[in-house]
């Protein structure tokens, strides 16, 4: 009888938990709250961020004050295009001050009931209940969310330390781009990284003669280009001392880049220079390729991380193919002792995404974005990650907001599932609980300290 129920208990603990394999013993119960329990205590590294202050978002909300808008101001703000908001009446109109809260949640009502599914737009509800303690989002409660939002930010400072430090408990946040200037943040839990794309995505004189007068240097040959690209390179570094370098670049053009000769990007920079337009992407492409090449040159010479945009763009009308990873496998041969931090999961490559890091050693998966993307992709490719590559090579959360309560109901959303996921393999017995918790302490904070160098 005994042993008819351990088998029985067996069969449940397969079954219950999908394709998994039992390599350990099934766990004690209890196992699901202590690794959710060990998962919040977590200091996490969070290694993508775009963070800014209101007057840094005049971009995207206009408002002099914010209201109930302020939350859908990224990537939600995506999702109510999607749905078919003119984009004029967004900009005009929900992200300024020209109108009363109530007439914009009038307006908003039928797009937000129409996309108020997707996880974007599901972040914000999440934000509006455990950071603002509004329910729901609707005619009755838009005042007072936006009373909240304002209350909030009365002292803005300190709003974004209580939310970075004491609800999400994030020990270090890497900036995109910094400055390291002008910022409201507690500059010890800050880090960055550098872009050099404006060096990268050269297609007319225009462009060449705007980096001259940044960096007020003349640049009237390709020696000249590179030349000012090492000296704008070892000026940040010297000024910043960032952790590597980041490249965007998938959101303007394929991710091949040829091993291009010299003398070939030196006949497309003088057709540059020659010309009063702007040129074709093929007409420019030898010449940005070339340059992508002496980028790489520099993170090898230097001993510097470089973070890709891989897959999804954010906004609305971008070529998702320009984004495979895979599109990448000559540059990762090539530069060895480079470090390829590939983002945001490639979503939807995940299986590209795990061929490259499983067979490639310099190459790495940064979950970054992902879980608002889609919960269950990223539940699922996790899941398929740590069967197919080590786990020293995943790090699974970077907000990639630029309001500071995206940041926390995305981090709400990632702990969620990472417990999920590990909790399921403890169930199957493909890990033991303390594998599970171990796992958890490397792929949130362990692996980017180790990674990205974090001091």
């Amino acid at each position: 009888m005994k042993r008819a129920a351990l088998f029985l208990l067996a069969i449940f603990f397969i079954t219950a938990t999908g394709a998994q394999v039992q390599v350990r013993p099934f766990p004690a119960p209890g196992y699901e709250k202590r690794i959710r329990q060990s998962i919040d205590q977590l200091k996490v590294v969070d290694t993508h961020e775009h963070l800014s202050g209101i007057a840094n978002m005049k971009w995207r909300y206009h408002g002099s004050q914010p209201d109930f808008m302020f939350l859908f101001s990224i990537y939600a703000y995506d999702d109510l295009q999607s749905a078919g908001i003119p984009l004029q009446l967004l900009d005009n109109k929900l992200m300024s001050d020209s109108l009363t809260v109530k007439e914009k949640w009038k307006i908003l009502k039928p797009y937000w009931e129409g996309s108020s599914n997707t996880a974007y737009n599901r972040a914000v509800l999440f934000t509006a209940d455990k950071l603002f303690g509004v329910k729901n989002i609707d005619s009755s409660t838009v005042e007072e969310l936006s009373n909240k939002i304002r209350i909030a930010y009365q002292d803005e400072s300190g709003w974004f330390n209580k939310v970075l430090k004491e609800k999400c408990g994030i020990q270090y946040v890497v900036a995109d781009d910094w400055d390291f200037s002008g910022h409201l943040f507690d500059p010890k839990i800050f880090r960055a990284v550098k872009r050099f794309d404006y060096f990268i995505s050269i297609d007319s004189k225009t462009e060449i003669e705007n980096l001259s007068k940044w960096t007020n240097r003349g640049i009237n040959s390709l020696d000249d280009l590179v030349s000012t690209l090492e000296f704008a390179f070892k000026g940040a570094m010297e000024k910043g001392n960032y952790l590597g370098i980041k490249s965007a670049l998938a959101y303007f053009r394929i991710l091949f880049y040829e091993d291009v000769k010299k003398e070939k990007a030196q006949e497309v920079f003088n057709k540059i220079m020659n010309s009063q337009t702007k040129l074709s992407f093929d007409e420019v492409k030898p010449l940005q390729d070339y340059m992508m090449h002496r980028v790489l040159d520099l993170a090898n010479r230097h001993n510097l991380p470089v973070q890709i945009h891989t897959g999804l763009q954010a906004g609305n009308g971008d070529i998702i193919e320009n984004s495979k990873p895979t599109h990448l496998v000559n540059l990762i041969q090539e530069y060895p002792n480079v470090k390829f931090i590939l983002f945001h999961g490639s979503y939807p490559y995940g299986g590209e995404l795990a061929t490259l890091a499983k067979n490639f050693s310099n190459v790495y998966i940064d979950m970054c974005w992902l879980y608002v993307i889609s919960p269950t992709y990223s539940e699922r490719y996790l899941n398929e990650w740590l069967e197919t590559v080590p786990a020293n090579k995943i790090m699974a959360f970077g907000g990639d907001y630029f309001s500071i309560e995206g940041v926390y109901s995305h981090l709400m959303f990632a702990k969620q599932i990472v417990s999920k996921v590990l909790s399921d393999k403890v169930k199957a017995g493909y890990f033991t609980e303390d594998e599970a918790i171990r796992i958890a302490r490397m792929i949130l904070h362990d692996n980017a300290i180790n990674i990205l160098k974090i001091k």
